[in-house]
């Protein structure tokens, strides 16, 4: 019963549109050009952890993510696909670098226009981008920003990547439809983390550290801490402040950084651990005379990598903190939309059981004013 309450409420919701992508609609982008990003928050952190999820060592170098008021040096190439991005469009950060850009003498010199990813509800941005004659690519008006994943927000960045978007929506849609009778692999994983996330709550575990041990994952460690912060800190309906705090990390750096503290300090947090099965290093190793590990030779890095993810693991259950462990097949387009749908659904169900609306962010308005009145800009939010 429980369950079925839960997913009644979610369907119920005006801002679920993102639990049925539709397919992506995307121009050609030029292979080898760099892509320069402008969005922060939710318009910025599906696309920059689907980027080094699934990007080479040169796309990592031809991709230029624009998130921040503050000025970086940037020389425009003629070969540069720029991208403004903004949910509402009126992020301060991606006007900021509007401003800037047009401001530097290779604007003129683009030999692709500019496109924009926006809702196309005649909003600033999108009003602008129809005024340019510039491509638009909508944000459903039923997705919020940390939900748009399955927007342009996400199968844009694959697509210049030259990776299949379309199995990124299929892996997404395929666990949105397994996820209310519990059916399959993540149908069973979804519901069983609702249920850790709640009950933990109740027992005062308010923490959770999501710890992938692959370095390509920890800008998704990023998205999913925005995901969790936004929509479960929130007041309920009775007056009481709820919420989890999510606490990104990656492995192994974090075991030797943070492990202490997770062990033998409060009990209030629990910890994620997501592995991915052959990541690391496929070499075997050739270890020096005088190295304290000789029967490192012959081993290879992806070895090494799982012994240390299994061997955190077991201290943190032996110390008693709560751990899940999840395992992905593998880096590919299909598991990352099975994973960031699944915790896109994870996190929209915990909030109903924690009794708060886990869409939305109506406190942010309050900063967001403060910041237009400190610039003399006094007028609507800028989320």
């Amino acid at each position: 019963m429980f369950k079925d309450k839960l997913w009644t409420a979610l369907l119920r919701h005006p801002a679920t549109g993102w639990m049925n992508p539709g397919d992506a609609a995307l121009p050609e982008l030029r292979p080898g050009a760099r892509l320069l990003w402008c969005g922060t928050g939710g318009a910025l952190l599906a696309a920059a952890a689907l980027v080094r999820a699934c990007g080479d060592e040169a796309a990592q170098g031809h991709w230029l993510a624009l998130d921040s008021s503050e000025a970086l040096p940037v020389a425009l190439r003629p070969s540069d696909q720029v991208v403004f991005a903004s949910r509402t469009g009126k992020t301060l950060e991606t006007w900021t670098w509007i401003g800037r850009l047009r401001s530097l003498p290779g604007w003129d010199a683009l030999e692709q226009p500019p496109l924009v990813i926006t809702r196309d509800d005649g909003n600033p941005l999108a009003a602008w981008a129809r005024a340019e004659g510039w491509r638009l690519l909508p944000i459903p008006a039923d997705v919020g920003g940390r939900y748009a994943a399955f927007s342009p927000v996400g199968t844009l960045p694959l697509a210049w990547l030259g990776r299949d978007a379309q199995a990124f929506l299929q892996g997404g849609r395929d666990v949105a439809q397994e996820a209310p009778q519990a059916l399959g692999h993540w149908g069973a994983r979804i519901w069983g983390m609702v249920e850790t996330l709640h009950e933990g709550y109740l027992a005062g575990i308010q923490e959770w550290v999501l710890l992938p041990y692959c370095r390509r994952l920890e800008p998704l460690a990023a998205w999913w801490a925005q995901l969790l912060a936004e929509s479960l800190g929130k007041m309920a309906r009775d007056g009481t402040r709820r919420g989890l705090t999510p606490i990104p990390a990656v492995g192994p750096m974090a075991q030797h950084a943070l492990l202490q503290r997770w062990m033998a300090g409060p009990r209030t947090l629990g910890v994620i651990l997501l592995t991915v099965a052959g990541a690391g290093d496929p070499e075997r190793l050739a270890v020096p005379e005088g190295c304290p590990y000789p029967a490192l030779a012959g081993l290879q890095g992806a070895q090494i990598l799982q012994a240390q993810a299994e061997g955190t693991r077991e201290t943190l259950e032996a110390a008693g903190v709560p751990v899940v462990h999840w395992e992905l097949e593998a880096l590919s387009e299909r598991t990352l939309g099975e994973l960031m749908m699944a915790w896109q659904l994870i996190v929209a169900l915990t909030g109903f059981a924690l009794e708060v609306d886990p869409f939305g962010q109506p406190e942010l308005a309050d900063g967001q004013k403060r910041t237009l009145a400190k610039l003399g800009l006094p007028g609507t939010t800028i989320s």
